[in-house]
């Protein structure tokens, strides 16, 4: 209806201009002020629908631009890279129990941007009975590439963990450091301790089993011989972060076929840990890409870097599961009493804390909100 009396008016428009000419004869013809406001108006209203028009196609592109990106980061998460989250988790905490005395990987969260997966677990050490945060560490996913970072609780983190590989040769001084002793005489009753020990001869499971559940301890980590320790005793006064090798017992998953569910003896079945770290050590060789990554980006000394899985696991296939030293957390007092084993020597103490060895029967944490 309106473009049919817009049309009649631009006809009569037509007419009144051909009059005003005639009248005019020839000289500039002037509008009439109304066909100046109508002319205007109408041009206004033109190009007010042009600039909503302009606006809603600028929003439905950000919308479908919106859309395709969700969708297609969804399809990549869930279809591409979904499939792999586990073996993502599985490896990061492997190769952080193998190669940080003291240090497991724990709750982890995860977050997923512009094609990008970044997982950030919380680094922590057993002191007695209590887990304490040291820090974290973060898996970035650019697509399948991989990049491992470790961020230290406040930059920084204090190692302690040293041992000494049972008959080398070291300075005078250092051979079978009793300081350990020492110090943990000196500590007063009602706390807990960490504690490195080195042993006299390399033992295997059920052995050092059988030596430590005399005492009211628990172990934490487990140095193992894997073939490179008795060389770089040669080169080191002791052998601590970065050249040492091993794992923790209580971070192992030994359900059948990965179940997460299983019980196995406090201080025994010695046999079935040593097969569950060997299974572990089967899995990292399988899957080279993003284990060699993260190794690299933790293994930053030169003298183990050009080691591999594969020789390590090829030496212990060999000659056996033998550990030469241990972590330990306990009552200080009843870590003074490993003194009094001679197949124990040269202990290291960590940290130091107020007694929880007894359990309370109910506590909570609560959180900010």
């Amino acid at each position: 209806m309106n473009n049919e009396h817009d049309d009649e008016w631009d006809r009569n428009l037509i007419n009144r201009l051909k009059e005003t000419d005639k009248l005019n004869q020839g000289s500039p013809a002037l509008l009439p002020e109304d066909v100046q406001t109508r002319i205007l108006k109408r041009g206004k209203r033109k190009n007010r629908l042009f600039v909503v028009l302009v606006s809603l196609s600028t929003l439905f592109l950000v919308v479908l631009l919106l859309i395709g990106y969700m969708y297609s980061n969804s399809l990549f998460v869930t279809r591409w890279f979904q499939p792999n989250t586990q073996a993502a988790l599985r490896i990061t905490s492997d190769v952080i129990q193998f190669t940080k005395p003291g240090i497991t990987a724990s709750s982890f969260s995860g977050k997923n941007s512009f094609f990008s997966w970044t997982y950030t677990f919380e680094l922590n050490e057993l002191v007695g009975r209590e887990e304490q945060r040291v820090g974290t560490f973060q898996d970035n996913f650019i697509f399948s590439r991989l990049t491992g970072k470790i961020n230290w609780k406040d930059g920084q983190h204090r190692t302690s963990f040293n041992f000494h590989y049972p008959g080398g040769t070291y300075p005078e001084g250092l051979e079978l450091d009793s300081n350990g002793w020492k110090i943990l005489q000196k500590v007063p009753e009602g706390t807990v301790a960490q504690l490195a020990i080195s042993l006299a001869r390399p033992m295997t499971h059920d052995d050092f089993y059988n030596l430590i559940k005399k005492y009211d301890v628990t172990t934490v980590w487990l140095a193992i011989d894997t073939g490179i320790e008795k060389e770089l005793a040669t080169r080191n006064p002791v052998l601590g972060n970065g050249l040492v090798f091993g794992y923790a017992p209580d971070a192992l998953n030994y359900g059948e076929n990965g179940s997460g569910s299983f019980t196995i003896e406090v201080n025994g079945e010695g046999e079935r840990r040593a097969q569950t770290f060997m299974s572990e050590l089967q899995y990292l060789i399988e899957h080279p890409k993003w284990t060699n990554t993260l190794l690299s980006s933790i293994q930053v000394e030169p003298q183990v870097r050009e080691v591999t899985l594969e020789q390590r696991y090829s030496y212990l296939q060999k000659n056996g599961i033998k550990i030469y030293g241990a972590v330990l957390t306990g009552p200080t007092k009843e870590l003074l009493k490993l003194q009094e084993e001679k197949e124990m020597n040269s202990p290291f103490v960590g940290t130091i804390d107020w007694w929880n060895w007894d359990q309370q029967n109910a506590s909570g944490i609560e959180y900010s909100y």
